[in-house]
């Protein structure tokens, strides 16, 4: 319930993820960070295949959220709503809503809201339960309808400590591959007896699933962070487009106001020269 494809900062392209789903007869989750195009080509194709729409989405604070919608059009719709959102905030350039933000503007929707490796990542606050560790989000926990408590990015200790939070508090669960790349898709799995998104979606609320699966390789983990270090070349040169659009239209402006700044200045020295002149005090 936790993978990436070429429309984020994965390599997979739809048709090759879908064949080998079917070939290994599960379903598929697409969460691609804060994009849905991905999970709405899956979606569309005939293939009979449960393919589950969601997104993962980045915050201010740090913390990544999965969110699963019960069809594609509830999907766009939340996503168009999120997009408007933060053009208000950001006027077109990139930028996060919070944690809290992000939850409230899911809730208004038929959802399922899932906190993405809770206690990672090493060094940067990547997980909720980490930040609410350090008292970050305080109110967020009522917010949430669940945790991911295997995700195949993370190391098994710090997946052990989601798992031992799920015991210790009666909160759904759900499990991921977290894959980047195709090799690791279906790594781990969150099984339910099922036969729609709406079924398993609401097994999942009921605690009525299974979680299955490990954290991946030393191998698979290194040819991740390449394939994810390389996927920022484009998204930088898309936020350089971004900003460059933004003060490109912001530039007509500034130029006029520097302009009318710089005639009020020589207007005010030559109305100090004309005091001294006369004798004036041009502080006066």
């Amino acid at each position: 319930m936790h993978l990436h494809t070429r429309y984020s900062d994965g390599l997979t392209r739809i048709p090759r993820l879908l064949s080998h789903a079917e070939k290994h007869g599960i379903g598929v989750a697409i969460t691609d960070h804060t994009e849905i195009r991905g999970a709405l080509e899956a979606c569309a194709d005939p293939r009979d295949i449960l393919v589950i729409p969601g997104i993962e989405l980045e915050t201010r604070e740090g913390p990544h959220l999965l969110v699963y919608f019960y069809t594609p059009g509830d999907l766009e719709d939340f996503f168009g709503t999120y997009t408007r959102e933060r053009n208000r905030r950001y006027g077109g350039l990139p930028g996060s809503l919070t944690v809290s933000e992000c939850l409230i503007l899911a809730g208004s929707f038929d959802c399922l809201r899932v906190a993405a490796h809770p206690f990672g990542y090493f060094g940067i606050n990547r997980g909720v339960l980490k930040c609410v560790e350090k008292e970050m989000l305080p109110g967020v926990l009522p917010l949430l309808d669940g945790i991911e408590v295997i995700c195949g990015g993370m190391s098994a200790g710090l997946n052990g400590r989601a798992v031992e939070y799920a015991q210790r508090h009666p909160v759904p669960f759900t499990g991921g591959s977290d894959a980047h790349i195709l090799a690791d898709v279906g790594n781990v799995l969150t099984g339910a007896e099922a036969g729609t998104v709406e079924e398993f979606l609401t097994a999942v609320r009921r605690r009525e699933n299974v979680v299955m699966g490990a954290s991946a390789g030393v191998m698979h983990k290194g040819a991740t962070a390449g394939v994810i270090a390389w996927s920022f070349v484009p998204y930088t040169v898309s936020t350089i487009g971004a900003y460059c659009s933004v003060h490109s239209r912001r530039r007509p402006h500034l130029i006029s106001r520097y302009r009318e700044c710089l005639s009020a200045l020589r207007g005010r020295g030559e109305q100090d020269r004309g005091s001294e002149e006369r004798g004036e005090d041009p502080r006066n």
